[in-house]
């Protein structure tokens, strides 16, 4: 197993003990006296790859660093691609799963692997196209950067 799939694999407080950087800051904008008043918002660094997310939408430091944590897990999951033969994800993770950066990761390495091609992609999948675009699409952020790849390809756009 790859670097990228064994950081995503780790539960939350060993992902950021061993590979980021946490600081906590207070969040300006929006929110009323108590935003102002206290360190809530949260920016997780990944020490390897530079990556950087942060939460500030929640009260709760707590909430913010979880949320922060699960942006910076997507990032790494669609920015960083594996040298490895990619292997299928099980096409029916939540986005609620603990393990929904893996899919993402693992999805995305097929998606690259196939030029961004969806029909080749499904085929791999072992899903119909229509229902891989289905599950691109259900998540705005998988979508976003599918059709951010497939337009640096010169592919045309795809609609549902």
């Amino acid at each position: 197993m790859n670097e990228r799939d064994l950081q995503l694999m780790l539960p939350d407080e060993e992902f950021v003990r061993e590979h980021c950087t946490l600081e906590f800051f207070k969040a300006s904008g929006a929110g009323g006296q108590h935003r102002n008043k206290t360190s809530s918002a949260v920016r997780l660094t990944h020490k390897v790859y530079g990556f950087s997310a942060e939460d500030c939408s929640e009260r709760s430091q707590h909430r913010n660093r979880s949320n922060a944590i699960l942006k910076l897990k997507m990032l790494i999951a669609l920015k960083i691609r594996s040298a490895e033969d990619p292997a299928v994800p099980r096409m029916e993770c939540s986005m609620n799963a603990p393990d929904y950066p893996l899919f993402a990761g693992k999805l995305f390495d097929i998606l690259d692997s196939c030029g961004y091609d969806h029909k080749l992609s499904a085929l791999r999948c072992g899903v119909s196209p229509a229902a891989l675009l289905k599950k691109l699409h259900k998540d705005p952020q998988l979508w976003q950067e599918f059709s951010r790849a497939r337009s640096e390809r010169n592919l045309p756009q795809l609609h549902l």
